[in-house]
């Protein structure tokens, strides 16, 4: 087994699922109590949600890659992968405009409604849980298309 292979089985896990998502709460609790997240904890927020978004891309896209000749499965992959561009481009403009903000470069003061705070720990919880159903998803689809395999070569011989 590979490299690739054993990245993709420790990624595709429960336990590595439910591990990252506790992670993110808790990250998110802890920064969250003083009700002001500071420069150096919104880059580690989003820089973590720049890597788990961007690498679950390239799986997705590798998975798709490998598949020769299940158009159908490949199409589901693919869109997959457009959805997940499109979720970590968002990533990338909120929290470069928030990080510029935050550093005063833009030369305005930052405004802030009540509650703030909590509207981006549910905005970043929202994306965790994402990428984690991704992550689920992905894998039935792999296991659909094993399956698929398994049914057309033919039960192995012993």
């Amino acid at each position: 087994m590979g490299v690739k292979e054993s990245c993709g089985k420790a990624m595709m896990e429960k336990r590595t699922v439910a591990g990252g998502l506790v992670v993110a709460i808790l990250w998110r609790t802890y920064i969250s109590l003083d009700k002001e997240i500071t420069l150096w904890e919104s880059m580690v927020s989003g820089t973590a949600l720049f890597i788990v978004g961007w690498t679950l891309f390239a799986y997705i896209f590798f998975m798709s890659r490998g598949l020769k000749g299940w158009l159908e499965l490949n199409k589901i992959y693919q869109w997959i992968a457009i959805s997940l561009t499109a979720i970590n481009i968002y990533v990338i403009v909120y929290y470069g405009m928030r990080w510029y903000r935050m550093a005063g470069m833009g030369g305005l003061a930052e405004v802030l409604v009540p509650l703030d705070f909590l509207f981006r720990d549910i905005r970043y919880i929202a994306l965790v849980v994402f990428y984690c159903v991704v992550i689920w998803l992905a894998k039935y689809l792999k296991k659909v298309h094993e399956d698929y395999i398994l049914l057309f070569k033919g039960e192995p011989k012993v």
